[in-house]
C-alpha cells in the first residue's frame, strides 16, 4: 500500500517516487511541531500516535541537513 505526502497541495506517493517518506514522531511536542509546520488544520485533533501509523510526510518538505542518513538501533 503506498503511502501519500500529508503535505497540502502535495500528490507525491511513495510508488511514484524514489523520495523517502517519514512518519510523524510519536513525542507528543515533537509531533505537534510537525503538524504546525504542515498547516492542515484537520490533523491538529489526532494524537501524535494516530499520526504516527497513519501520516507521512516526503523528503521533499525537509532541509537535506535536518535528515540523519545513519541507521541507529535501541537495544
Amino acid at each position: 500500500m503506498p503511502n501519500f505526502c500529508a503535505a497540502p497541495n502535495c500528490t507525491r506517493k511513495s510508488t511514484q517516487s524514489d523520495l523517502a517518506f517519514f512518519r510523524f514522531p510519536r513525542d507528543p511536542e515533537r509531533c505537534r511541531i510537525w503538524v504546525e509546520n504542515c498547516r492542515r488544520a484537520d490533523l491538529e485533533a489526532k494524537t501524535s500516535d494516530q499520526l504516527n501509523k497513519h501520516y507521512r510526510l516526503c523528503a521533499k518538505h525537509f532541509d537535506p541537513a535536518m535528515v540523519c542518513k545513519t541507521v541507529t538501533s535501541e537495544t
